[in-house]
């Protein structure tokens, strides 16, 4: 009896020290796996899904606007990208200064609101590089609008029109007056600001604002130049309450993916402007928003 409680005991300590070993050995395992698994894969020498059979995903932080570009990505990060194996981190900001000046803090890895005219003159302005991915993702109309007035024709001698105040916007809200008939622009002038203005029939006058403010003081104005992120988050429909609409053939003021210089070749970055460049995403943008945003072919 005696005899067989100390074989016990032996087993009982062998099988023990085998399973603490392997434990030990186990746990080193999976840390080096997890390390493997966790370095990024270059897209342009593996499938775009291939990180999603094993179950671990890159991780990306992407700065948006709520509308139109923020539901956009919340398309992409439900229905494209765990297959693809993107682990997408929305970060939203109302306001465009907030969102690159994330980028250029490395709060996030990319963003995703702004056309390239934009990007370039606030990138001189404070004074660091982004880089834009083309061709673009989509085009947000630049409409004029009013609480007042039905029809351009009842725009009365000295009205008071409001623009967005960075440079490229008001070029494009001053180019879809001068379509309209309301002034006249010095020709090849690029980009245009008030004081190019060299024919101006009612006497308009011309308040520039920020972007996030267009709405909240439509009911303040005669006349309203803004942009179609705006429009579509304010509930308004662009192709069916603008007096005037801006064209959609110049592809330039088309919003896409924008990171810091240096770093357009990160595979995640790469991976979410191919994921939102999908047909897929083109069929949502045309079904959702019915004209008032364009998707770039």
């Amino acid at each position: 009896m005696i005899f067989t409680i100390k074989t016990n005991r032996r087993f009982f300590l062998i099988a023990l020290t085998s399973f603490t070993a392997s434990t030990v050995f186990s746990s080193c395992s999976l840390s080096q796996n997890n390390f493997a698994s966790n370095t990024t894969v270059n897209p342009s020498t593996a499938p775009v899904g291939n990180t999603s059979t094993t179950g671990v995903k890159d991780k990306i932080k992407v700065g948006v606007t709520p509308v139109p570009a923020g539901e956009i990505l919340e398309f992409v990060k439900k229905n494209l990208a765990p297959e693809a194996g993107l682990d997408i981190e929305t970060v939203t900001f109302n306001d465009f200064v907030q969102n690159n000046t994330a980028l250029k803090d490395g709060l996030i890895d990319a963003n995703y609101f702004q056309h390239i005219p934009f990007m370039e003159d606030y990138g001189k302005k404070h004074n660091f590089e982004m880089y834009a991915f083309t061709p673009q993702i989509h085009l947000n109309p630049v409409g004029i609008f009013s609480k007042k007035y039905k029809s351009l024709k009842d725009v009365p001698n000295k009205a008071l029109v409001s623009i967005p105040d960075d440079v490229s916007n008001a070029h494009r809200a001053l180019k879809v007056l001068e379509e309209s008939g309301l002034i006249k622009l010095k020709p090849n002038v690029r980009p245009a600001s008030p004081k190019d203005i060299i024919t101006n029939p009612k006497n308009i006058q011309i308040k520039e604002i920020p972007g996030a403010q267009a709405i909240p003081s439509l009911p303040d104005v005669d006349l309203a130049g803004v942009t179609g992120n705006w429009i579509v988050q304010a509930g308004l429909k662009t192709d069916k309450d603008a007096l005037a609409l801006e064209s959609a053939n110049d592809p330039i003021y088309a919003v896409t993916v924008t990171t810091l210089k240096g770093k357009e070749t990160d595979p995640r970055i790469q991976k979410l402007y191919k994921l939102l460049r999908d047909d897929k995403v083109k069929q949502f943008i045309k079904d959702k928003y019915q004209g008032a945003v364009l998707a770039i072919p």
